[in-house]
């Protein structure tokens, strides 16, 4: 359990504690780029993590700092290998699968992991999520300074693991432990549910309603597929203190566009009477740093 303790008047106050949560996730990463290279050569990093870990930003973080001792680090999500759908914001059917080994084009993946470990040019695929299919392929031609970043939610399955080779290490990130504020509870499952609501809403033209209709089968999927099946070599945990009084001012208004007969609606009142109480107008968005990883859920 994440306690909560403000002890802050004003708005310098408050950009110093969000800046103190940045620092601290940082030195986070740090610690974790120490450990990956601790034994040597590596060749590939597979980040993994479930739903609205913070996957992406921290690939970019590692990026960054790999770039400062010489390594030129190609970030490739395994989003990019999903299969087309056409079932976007359908409620009335099963949730679609976002989760699984079976949403990759697994033989793609396969033929491009193949080429890539042999030091052969690819093309890359590029997913686009509003559009829920592939929409293009960009080339790339690999270097001998290059580390590979696999980052994505199926990164720890064995289907997927056993096509990047050796020489790799693995991050497994997660938002780590429930928050408590004012003896008002978030658990950590809702506050990677909350981050998705925002960013599905803002990248992927998804309404709450079918975020939620969603992440019925994302927990189902994490606790069958994902959890058991975390064996990483390091764990980074990238909840932010100060984010749920950032997430309310968005997921209080979105929660509320939820329709009276739906049946999310219940789930809908009781996070918005959760989040009613991580109001703190003290906190601006624009006291967030540009490299944050909270960014990847809110733009």
């Amino acid at each position: 359990m994440r306690t909560i303790e403000l002890d802050i008047s004003t708005p310098d106050e408050a950009r110093e504690y969000m800046l103190a949560c940045e620092k601290s996730f940082s030195a986070d990463i740090d610690r974790a780029m120490a450990d990956i290279f601790a034994d040597g050569e590596v060749k590939t990093i597979a980040l993994a993590g479930p739903s609205c870990s913070g996957k992406t930003t921290t690939a970019e973080k590692l990026t960054r700092r790999l770039a400062k001792v010489g390594k030129n680090a190609v970030v490739l999500s395994i989003d990019d290998f999903f299969i087309a759908r056409d079932d976007r914001n359908v409620v009335d059917d099963e949730p679609p699968d976002y989760d699984s080994a079976a949403a990759l084009d697994l033989n793609y993946l396969e033929f491009f992991m193949r080429r890539l470990n042999a030091g052969l040019p690819v093309l890359v695929p590029h997913y686009d999520f509003a559009l829920t299919t592939r929409t293009g392929y960009e080339e790339y031609i690999p270097q001998e300074n290059d580390i590979y970043i696999l980052e994505g939610i199926q990164a720890v399955y064995p289907e997927i693991t056993r096509l990047f080779g050796a020489n790799t290490k693995s991050v497994f990130i997660c938002v780590a432990d429930d928050a408590v504020y004012r003896d008002v509870i978030l658990e950590k499952d809702e506050i990677r549910l909350l981050r998705r609501i925002v960013r599905d809403y803002n990248f992927r033209g998804a309404t709450p309603e079918f975020t939620l209709h969603l992440w019925e089968t994302v927990r189902e999927n994490e606790e069958k597929n994902i959890f058991p099946n975390v064996n990483s070599d390091i764990r980074l945990d990238s909840f932010l203190p100060y984010e749920p009084f950032i997430l309310s001012r968005y997921c209080v208004d979105l929660l509320r566009t939820i329709p009276e007969e739906s049946r999310y609606r219940a789930q809908a009142e009781e996070l918005i009477s959760e989040l009613l109480v991580y109001d703190c107008p003290l906190f601006e968005e624009s006291m967030i740093p540009k490299n944050s990883v909270f960014h990847e859920f809110i733009g």
